[in-house]
């Protein structure tokens, strides 16, 4: 004899972001990047001025993709590759390995805008 009992739930409730966050988490991370593209002339190594340029992209695509972004896991998630993109150019501008730097100038603001438009499209077939 087997009784029937309600399903488990293992996920954590979702937290949702608000429209001020979202706005607040953009203006915070554009002033980063500003900040940062102020201060590459600072610097005599072209490594670190790399770096730092490519950080304030960082920043900006981040801040570009916050206020689309609809719960606080998504936030989370953009952060984490965030920080990956972080590490990807630091590798790519302090080795010198100028292909890897230029894919990465190209791919992380697209990634940044697949935010918005993800949101706008969501729940329409694009492509059928």
């Amino acid at each position: 004899m087997t009784t029937a009992s309600a399903p488990a739930t293992t996920s954590a409730p979702v937290t949702y972001l608000t429209k001020a966050v979202g706005g607040g988490l953009f203006v915070l991370f554009w002033a980063i990047a500003i900040v940062l593209w102020v201060l590459v002339g600072q610097f005599d190594d072209a490594g670190i001025r790399g770096f730092v340029a490519d950080a304030g992209i960082v920043f900006a695509s981040l801040g570009t993709a916050a206020p689309f972004l609809a719960t606080t896991r998504s936030l989370k998630i953009a952060l984490g590759w965030g920080a990956v993109a972080l590490g990807l150019f630091a590798l790519a501008d302090l080795g010198q390995v100028t292909v890897i730097v230029y894919l990465l100038r190209m791919f992380v603001p697209l990634v940044a805008l697949l935010a918005p438009v993800n949101k706008f499209l969501n729940g329409y077939r694009v492509f059928v």
